[in-house]
């Protein structure tokens, strides 16, 4: 996505910071993880991500499933679907989770961690 260089870059900080305070925080049951979000149908997504085929007089639906057709799932993420798994790894069920960074976006990213 355009204008996204330094939240590109530090990426992996974020993920060794989560390592590392994992491994300074397990000692008092305290879980650290990382969630990474693909594309969730959010208002920065409409304003944003389908600017240009709204602005040519596509419709909304078909703009949105023209952006989703290169994630296996072949749609956006839902909000509630972000929220699931970060209620999940608030929650005692979590609670051996940790040190972990989880994709949530469909298949969309196909590299390893």
């Amino acid at each position: 996505m355009e204008n996204s260089v330094l939240s590109t870059s530090i990426r992996m900080g974020v993920i060794g910071m989560a390592k590392m305070l994992a491994d300074e925080a397990g000692p008092d049951q305290i879980t650290v993880n990382n969630v990474c979000p693909g594309l969730i149908l959010t208002d920065r997504v409409r304003t944003t991500s389908i600017t240009q085929q709204l602005a040519a007089g596509m419709a909304e639906e078909e703009a949105l499933k023209e952006r989703a057709k290169n994630i296996p799932l072949r749609r956006i993420g839902k909000p509630e679907e972000l929220a699931a798994l970060i209620t999940f790894l608030a929650s005692e069920k979590a609670s051996y989770i940790t040190g972990t960074t989880i994709q949530v976006d469909g298949g969309a990213v196909r590299s390893i961690f």
